[in-house]
């Protein structure tokens, strides 16, 4: 029996966006099918203490067990995982819960040189002391990864504190990065955003960056290096993801092997809205003519948060001009309707517009009952990984437009599903209008097949088969891959 830990602590878990959100879903759901028992973490080795593993994932019987008791996963039934044969690996999943250990260091490191940077130390200091935080952090005391087969880390950062444990370890390690530019360039991002400043710096040249962050960037950079060389495999959720990682880091040839490589889409639930679009709009005071654009997400430019406000802006001018497009349809569009955005999201350094049809809802974990409220879903990222919050939003069926990035062109062609992509802030605009002179019923009909995709391709059902089979392949013995 094969033994992987999923190296993120289950507190860090929420029903966001990220590692935090991904993991999220995969625990809740292997919960909620009574695949998982209540203690699902492997403790620190304790003096004088026999270490238990907790009890792990049951993926195959669906069985209860006792808290502590090794638990099957590895005999899920799929359609692609094929027959089961004598060499297929069986294996345990683990997630960290030991209270008393300073897991997903990630976050409290952040903390921490988040504080160094808004400091007063000089600036040849915070490089250093930042990644003297992350080496102390290694001193916590080793966590025994011995027991365990393969470790499946989903940060650069949390990986590089544990590079000493790692340094004779001979099970497997698995990273999944999960971030649409260069992790150490996001880090610096979200020290800039700390400091209440818009940032984003070319990953080629470090141009436009401040001091401190130049002096952030030698500390930051080293974890990625290390992670990405360390790593026996890497998991993307398809190949365009990784597009984001060529563009923002120069070095990322160096350390990419093709046979390294496994290729997972990403899962999520079905999400439920909680309120109707009518009570949504009567809430925030929307009018029902009113056409609803609605952005899910950080407010930062790689997420295009910037560039949603030059298209709402273009939008509002042309309203005043009355400029209405040319859409070659048998249709006409008479009149522009006014174009409201809505934002779910903490705010970031990017100020929105100061406009009553701008509206900043904050943090939601309802974003459904939102974008249900909207007639359109924007994804304007600058980079994409794999969206989360557009497959959430696939669930539900929502016309969406999506920059032609990264992840994102996955779903290049499927304007029958009411999915569009844009390559120019002209583009976007162009099939907004387009959209806006749709036929309802037309729409209605493209967003059920919207939904028809996401129950092929998308659900939680169809993902942990699949990541159960790459672990195998990866545990396999003879080490074949792969992506076949």
């Amino acid at each position: 029996m094969k033994k992987v830990l999923v190296y993120f602590h289950e507190k860090y878990m929420t029903p966001s966006g990220g590692p935090s959100g991904y993991l999220y879903n995969l625990k809740t759901y292997l919960e909620k099918t009574g695949l998982c028992a209540s203690e699902t973490a492997g403790a620190k080795e304790k003096e004088g203490t026999s270490a238990t593993a907790g009890a792990p994932v049951d993926a195959g019987t669906g069985a209860t067990e006792t808290a502590g008791a090794p638990v099957d996963a590895g005999t899920v039934e799929t359609e692609t995982a094929g027959a089961r044969s004598d060499n297929r690996a069986e294996v345990e999943l683990y997630f960290l819960n030991d209270r008393d250990f300073h897991s997903s260091l990630s976050f409290k490191m952040k903390n921490a040189a988040h504080r160094v940077f808004r400091s007063d130390r000089s600036l040849s200091d915070v490089g250093k002391r930042v990644g003297q935080i992350f080496f102390e952090s290694e001193q916590e005391g080793p966590y025994d990864l011995s027991r365990f087969d393969a470790v499946h880390f989903h940060s650069t950062a949390d990986m590089f504190t544990q590079k000493k444990n790692l340094e004779h370890y001979e099970g497997k390690v698995i990273l999944t990065s999960h971030t649409p530019k260069a992790p150490h360039l996001e880090w610096i991002e979200d020290m800039a955003g700390a400091g209440g400043r818009p940032h984003d710096p070319d990953g080629r040249n470090d141009a436009g960056i401040s001091e401190k962050e130049r002096a952030l960037l030698a500390s930051t950079k080293e974890w990625d290096e290390y992670a990405f060389s360390r790593a026996d495999y890497l998991i993307f959720p398809c190949r365009e993801a990784e597009e984001p990682y060529f563009h923002t880091w120069e070095d990322y040839p160096k350390f990419r092997k093709e046979e390294k490589i496994f290729y997972l889409p990403t899962g999520t639930g079905k999400r439920v809205p909680k309120k109707t679009r009518q009570q949504i709009r009567k809430e925030l005071h929307i009018p029902e003519e009113n056409f609803v654009i609605c952005f899910v997400g950080r407010h930062n430019s790689v997420k295009g948060y910037d560039q949603l406000k030059e298209i709402f802006q273009e939008l509002k001018n042309r309203l005043g001009r009355n400029d209405l497009p040319d859409l070659k349809d048998s249709r006409e569009l008479t009149k522009i309707p006014e174009v409201t955005v809505l934002c779910c999201g903490k705010e970031g350094a990017i100020a929105p517009p100061s406009s009553g049809n701008w509206i900043e809802a904050g943090w939601t974990d309802d974003a459904a009952s939102y974008v249900q409220a909207a007639d359109l879903f924007i994804l304007p990222n600058k980079e994409t990984y794999f969206d989360l919050a557009f497959l959430e939003t696939m669930s539900i069926g929502k016309t969406s437009l999506l920059s032609r990035t990264g992840g994102n062109k996955v779903f290049s062609g499927m304007e029958d599903r009411g999915i569009y992509l844009f390559d120019t802030k002209e583009d976007a605009i162009s099939l907004i209008y387009r959209i806006m002179n749709e036929d309802p019923v037309v729409r209605e009909e493209k967003e059920e097949a919207q939904r028809v995709l996401f129950e092929k391709e998308y659900t939680m059902e169809k993902f942990v088969p699949r990541y159960m089979e790459i672990l195998e392949k990866i545990l396999r013995a003879d080490g074949e891959n792969r992506n076949t």
